[in-house]
């Protein structure tokens, strides 16, 4: 006989898991206890949504499963947000929870009428969901959620664990725990090269590349692609760091605001090659939409062949390191020469608009309330390369680094788009900080996402993690305070009462600065980021500052 918790703790360890995210409960001590005892870390988070995205952001950032762990009922549902998110961004990720019995009666303690209305929440926002029941088939069902979170098109797994086995000793056979893990095989290398014939021939074509790189790590691969093709480089709007942005190739982003230069090179083009963008996404719609009628697209992905937004050339579905490396080999030898007038027009629209926003930058850089576009130029300035983003829903994490930050390390910005829930950058950055403590991380956040996570600062100090936040503190919704005023609707329900997030960063033991003048931001930054402890600055911003979107794009 075994505590059925600590069988949970005994196959997570089995899987090479490091750290887990979590919210305890009576419910799930068995599990922490048995974590404890194979020195696997237990960090708590302030909310079940914070630890999904912690577990969202650990998947990010290595490609291995994070791990939350909650309790049943409002636990479970707490995360659903968080498991949604980790979805769409293809994080891959395990959520373990507490579930009621199958008999339960209805109105039970964490409950519902329906003893599977978990499983059934989470099922449209996950890659799978289950419940488990029988205590033998606990090691087979997070087993397989290891398996199916990381294969193909990564993402999130539930797993739902019947109470009484958690909190009971249980009989499970040994036999039991044991799994072969799936192996993908990787695509023809004649698959890649029948692909390919259409951009070979092409004169005028763009790489596009989006979430899917990222996941695969294939950065490296990535670049050597587009340096055969020497053609540029669009990104979908919500991941600009899919490519390095201080490439020439990179032509910006397209979806909601496209950077000029991005909308030259697409409207244009003969031929692109689509590259860990899912064919039946929203960002797929936005290729077909912003391209010729008569345009040859191919798509690499890593996930099953699904009915596409635009038409198709081709498709290669597989390992995406494996697609690209065999295709940047293929490239070097076959490519042929991108149009020079093309490429030319494309980089002449990328000099005239980094013109406009450095001009943009002089007349709004003394300006008080402090104007965003300073925040994002200094923070470019003093930041290292390789500086993680962590950004929110909205203007403050979202507009701004979108628009006005280079990103000069892929897979460097993360956020809560496209689901774009409020409140992810803090709980983010801590897990980003737990996962890459040598690296710089910088949470972006406005005043109204703050006060929606401002308690995991609590966690920064449990954790000794040195993240900065900077809140753009305008007293506003921002975002949808500027749509009323924009579209004609009454300015109500947007106004946040002013807050001192200084002080209030100050009560949970983190250092807390207040910016009120431009040329305090400079300082400021430089000073958090050297600094070894978490450091909250609180900047007054304008609400009614202009995106660069708006103002010159």
């Amino acid at each position: 006989m075994t505590k059925g918790g600590d069988s949970v703790a005994r196959v997570l360890a089995e899987n090479d898991v490091s750290e887990t995210y979590v919210l305890l409960g009576n419910q799930t001590v068995d599990i922490a206890d048995g974590l404890f005892e194979r020195d696997i870390d237990v960090v708590t988070a302030r909310h079940e949504y914070n630890a999904a995205v912690m577990a969202d952001t650990y998947g990010r950032l290595t490609g291995s499963p994070g791990v939350a762990i909650t309790v049943a009922g409002p636990g479970a549902t707490n995360a659903l947000t968080g498991v949604a998110q980790a979805y769409t961004a293809a994080s891959p990720m395990v959520l373990v929870s507490a579930v009621l019995p199958e008999d339960a009666p209805t109105e039970s303690l964490h409950g519902v009428d329906d003893p599977y209305f978990v499983q059934k929440a989470f099922e449209p926002a996950t890659k799978w969901s289950t419940q488990v029941h029988d205590p033998e088939r606990v090691p087979a069902a997070l087993n397989r959620a290891f398996d199916v979170a990381t294969t193909g098109r990564p993402g999130p797994v539930f797993v739902g664990i019947d109470e009484e086995i958690l909190m009971e000793a249980v009989d499970i056979p040994e036999s039991a725990f044991e799994w072969t893990h799936i192996s993908e095989t990787p695509p023809s290398a004649e698959a890649v090269v029948d692909a390919l014939e259409p951009i070979e021939r092409a004169e005028k074509r763009v790489l596009y590349p989006g979430k899917g790189v990222l996941r695969a790590f294939a950065t490296d691969e990535l670049v050597a692609v587009a340096d055969a093709l020497d053609c540029p480089v669009v990104c979908p709007r919500h991941y600009p760091d899919s490519f390095p942005n201080d490439h020439e190739a990179f032509a910006g982003t397209v979806g909601m605001s496209d950077h000029p230069a991005a909308v030259a090179a697409l409207s244009e083009a003969e031929a692109v090659l689509s590259v860990g963008v899912r064919p039946s996404s929203h960002e797929a719609a936005v290729l077909d939409d912003r391209t010729p009628d008569d345009v040859d697209i191919v798509y690499f992905d890593s996930g099953a062949v699904e009915f596409p937004q635009s038409d198709a050339a081709a498709f290669v579905n597989g390992d995406l390191s494996a697609v690209l490396g065999a295709a940047a080999d293929v490239l070097s030898e076959t490519a042929g020469a991108t149009d020079p007038d093309y490429r030319a027009t494309v980089r002449a629209e990328a000099e005239r608009v980094t013109e406009e926003v450095d001009a943009y930058l002089e007349a709004v850089r003394d300006q008080t309330p402090i104007h965003p576009l300073v925040i994002m130029a200094e923070l470019r300035d003093v930041a290292d390369d390789d500086v993680i983003i962590t950004g929110d829903a909205g203007a403050a994490g979202g507009a701004w680094p979108n628009d006005a930050f280079e990103y000069r390390a892929t897979n460097s910005f993360q956020h809560s788009r496209l689901y774009d829930s409020m409140g992810f950058p803090v709980p983010a950055g801590n897990a980003a900080k737990l996962v890459e403590p040598d690296r710089q991380v910088v949470n972006l956040i406005g005043d109204g996402g703050f006060l929606m996570c401002n308690m995991e600062l609590a966690t920064a100090v449990a954790t000794e993690t040195d993240a900065v936040t900077v809140v753009m503190n305008d007293a506003k919704y921002g975002m949808i305070w500027n749509y009323q005023r924009s579209d004609g609707h009454a300015e109500i329900a947007t106004d946040i009462p002013t807050t001192d997030i200084a002080a209030m960063a100050e009560s949970f033991g983190v250092r807390g600065v207040a910016v009120e003048h431009p040329d305090e931001v400079r300082p400021a930054l430089e000073s958090a980021l050297e600094a070894d402890e978490h450091v909250v600055l609180d900047v007054r911003t304008d609400p009614a500052a202009e995106y660069v979107s708006r103002k010159i794009w």
